[in-house]
């Protein structure tokens, strides 16, 4: 009885123990400091010969390798006559074999080990992608140098690539989203290498000849950052790396330079007419580079103006409060050497172009004037503070972001000094910048959709369209030439 009367007390005072421990919200509960450390790009650095240089991690976790090659060449190294050149190269580095191997041969050899092997070519960038069971990694490594080292670009496969080119360039004007995207940074940034555009004439002048001279020019050992990680020994990679890399030459790479001047947009609006129910909006302007000093107090300040999602302002004002699109927020993108963009956008239904735009006009207005609140901040640093281990979720992913930052000249430390700049942006920083980099009375306002609908507008908006700024109608262009398409 005893033995029973000091069990039930003690479970008893473990209940009242646990009660006491209790929280009444979840906002009051404690947790530790998280700590993560990220790794040191310097720990990883291989160079290979022929001064190949590489980032390389060992992963055992499972028995897989994935090797990328990174080159320092991309669209915009083509002139404009050859305007194409770069997709051609993506479509037929691999599909127009080599001088040993048909394109066909190595994309079966590559299915039947269970790997897959890719190229694409961005703006300043090309990459070639090997990933493959570690067991293969010896012929794996023998297929993926022979295709960046010997491309063949054989007649068939590049008469295939320019006619699938030229098909993709007949749909170009038929998705309103891509109209707006190219339109507006072809405004932003003029006729310059950056918005430089294929047409069916450019495309058919590009010749075998045209696509291994820029092989030879710009794939070379020195000019490549490879990202490596898997199941293998790094000495035993590098040696077989080594040796296969051994008769490869570098050559003298000399770049093109471009103009940083862009003209000055005049602001109001751009109008593309399409007959479609909705407008898909851009108003902004240029912005900056992402080595820019307040390139961290850019971001933070976005965030809450539209960058971050459902907690951002134009977001809630737009979308929660007004419920006039799902498609909406601010954005500014970067690009490697050359100022990016910053831009409001919205796609609704035409009747609320007017509004919409307004509406985000007003936040533009109200992030330069208004302090942000505490939460504001708080969840703005936060979300970049959590977010920050994402740089790292696998080896693969950090050895490729390992590579960018050497390709693109960026300090080593980069991710080391991150967090501690984004810690460091204050609410008054972010109202600096905010005036510094948003002027809504300089801003062009670009539109595709409907008129009529659009300059009517609604009862909250009445038209015309021409209350947000001068109205300029704007003809699309012919993909397949270039030239303007004159109204019917």
């Amino acid at each position: 009885m005893k033995r029973t009367l000091a069990l039930f007390v003690a479970i008893s005072l473990i209940f009242v123990f646990i009660g006491t421990g209790q929280v009444k919200s979840p906002q009051d509960l404690k947790f530790p400091a998280l700590k993560f450390d990220p790794p040191d790009p310097k720990a990883y650095r291989t160079v290979f010969a022929q001064n190949l240089r590489g980032y390389v991690q060992e992963d055992h976790s499972l028995p897989l390798v994935n090797i990328s090659a990174i080159v320092h060449f991309g669209n915009i190294f083509t002139p404009k006559d050859k305007a194409g050149a770069g997709q051609l190269l993506e479509g037929t580095l691999i599909k127009g074999g080599t001088k040993t191997r048909e394109g066909s041969a190595i994309e079966e050899r590559i299915d039947f080990l269970g790997g897959t092997l890719s190229f694409s070519v961005d703006e300043q960038t090309s990459t070639l992608s090997l990933s493959l069971m570690s067991k293969d990694l010896e012929e794996g490594l023998g297929l993926f140098f022979d295709v960046l080292m010997n491309p063949e670009f054989r007649a068939d496969s590049l008469a295939i690539s320019k006619g699938r080119l030229i098909e993709d360039l007949k749909q170009a004007n038929d998705a309103p989203s891509a109209v707006l995207a190219r339109e507006f940074e072809t405004l932003l940034y003029s006729d310059h290498p950056l918005t430089f555009r294929p047409t069916k004439a450019s495309i058919e002048g590009i010749t075998q000849g045209n696509l291994k001279a820029i092989q030879a020019q710009y794939f070379s050992p020195k000019n490549i950052i490879l990202a490596v990680s898997g199941d293998f020994n790094k000495a035993e990679l590098v040696k077989k790396v080594n040796a296969i890399i051994s008769s490869w030459k570098n050559t003298k790479v000399v770049y093109p330079t471009f103009s940083q001047k862009f003209p000055d947009v005049e602001p109001g609006v751009y109008f593309i007419q399409k007959k479609i129910n909705q407008g898909y909006v851009s108003l902004g302007q240029l912005g900056i580079k992402d080595t820019d000093p307040d390139y961290s107090a850019v971001q933070v300040m976005n965030f809450i103006l539209g960058g971050g999602s459902f907690t951002s302002r134009i977001t809630s004002k737009v979308r929660s409060d007004e419920g006039l699109a799902y498609n909406t927020g601010s954005r500014f993108t970067y690009r490697w050497g050359f100022p990016g963009t910053f831009s409001g956008y919205v796609q609704t239904k035409s009747a609320t172009v007017g509004y919409a735009i307004s509406l985000i006009l007003k936040e533009f207005e109200r992030i330069r004037k208004e302090p942000v609140t505490d939460d504001e901040m708080a969840t703005a640093i936060n979300y970049y503070l959590e977010s920050f281990s994402d740089f790292f979720t696998a080896p693969a992913m950090t050895m490729m972001n390992f590579a960018r930052l050497e390709m693109q000249g960026k300090p080593l430390d980069y991710y080391k000094t991150y967090r501690d700049k984004i810690k460091s942006v204050t609410k008054e920083k972010v109202m600096e910048v905010a005036n510094k980099y948003i002027h809504p009375d300089k801003m062009a306002i670009m539109i595709v959709g409907d008129w009529e609908p659009c300059d009517k507008g609604s009862d909250k908006f009445p038209g015309p369209l021409g209350k947000l700024g001068k109205v300029q109608r704007i003809s699309l262009r012919d993909p397949l030439t270039g030239e303007e398409i004159k109204p019917q």
